[in-house]
């Protein structure tokens, strides 16, 4: 995570996406990852995930042949809830920019984009909002930067927007996301239209499906700060890479 000046001083944070395998699969050893065949070879929209849809380029050390004896009913809760996840696939789609998968288990809600099938936005079910992830860590942000609209580039599932507000809920925020059809799944799927009615202390998300990069429809007087959250199969944008994107 980073923080930089862009346009007029405003500040950028940035964060690789969180894995899936680390989101709602237990952790293995060593830390197996999701193939994208697991969901090719679904035929149904219901999907229950063992261990076999794991691959791993290591073999397990073998178990300990003496456990204590307090410690098998723990191993064995701990195994049968490795060993098995149930989760739906909601919608599967194809667009210019993006590999959109939705799926959804007892716990929450995830989007995940692009051949890698990182989780890009997560909506918590129930009581409990926070993520465990760097979004959580944009909540900080409004406090220490001037008062004025927050931009976020890269708004998929519309994470950030929904923590933001949820503690904020006065913030003017302004959203930017390149796929149009990604954000019509994310009003669907994820609440985003909800964020996007003025709320009763004025606060509200601003959707604008374009390039973030495109100066053209940015407010002249700027962003009191700028969330990137801009990533492509697992990496950060070229574009982020290179000083001159910075120093606009």
């Amino acid at each position: 995570m980073f923080w930089s000046s862009i346009s007029l001083s405003p500040t950028a944070i940035a964060s690789p996406p969180f894995p899936l395998t680390e989101l709602f699969f237990p952790p293995l050893s060593p830390t197996p990852t999701l193939t994208a065949a697991t969901f090719k070879l679904r035929s149904s929209s219901t999907c229950r995930c063992t261990k076999t849809d794991l691959t791993s380029q290591h073999e397990e050390p073998p178990p300990n042949p003496y456990p204590k004896q307090d410690e098998k009913p723990q191993a064995a809760a701990a195994a049968a809830a490795a060993a098995e996840e149930t989760f739906q696939v909601l919608t599967a789609i194809h667009t210019q920019y993006n590999d959109i998968l939705i799926v959804d288990t007892p716990q929450s809600r995830m989007l995940l984009l692009d051949s890698t099938h990182n989780v890009h936005s997560v909506l918590q079910k129930g009581d409990e909002k926070w993520t465990g992830s760097y979004w959580d860590e944009f909540v900080s942000l409004p406090p220490i930067v001037t008062e004025g609209p927050i931009a976020i580039y890269g708004l998929g599932g519309g994470t950030a927007a929904h923590l933001m507000l949820d503690v904020w809920p006065s913030l003017q925020l302004e959203g930017w996301e390149i796929d149009e059809i990604l954000i019509d799944k994310a009003r669907e799927y994820f609440g985003l239209s909800n964020l996007e009615k003025c709320n009763d202390v004025g606060g509200q998300l601003q959707v604008h499906i374009d390039d973030a990069f495109s100066h053209e429809q940015h407010r002249p007087s700027g962003y009191a700060a700028i969330i990137i959250d801009l990533f492509s199969d697992g990496k950060v944008l070229s574009q982020l890479q290179e000083v001159c994107t910075m120093c606009q």
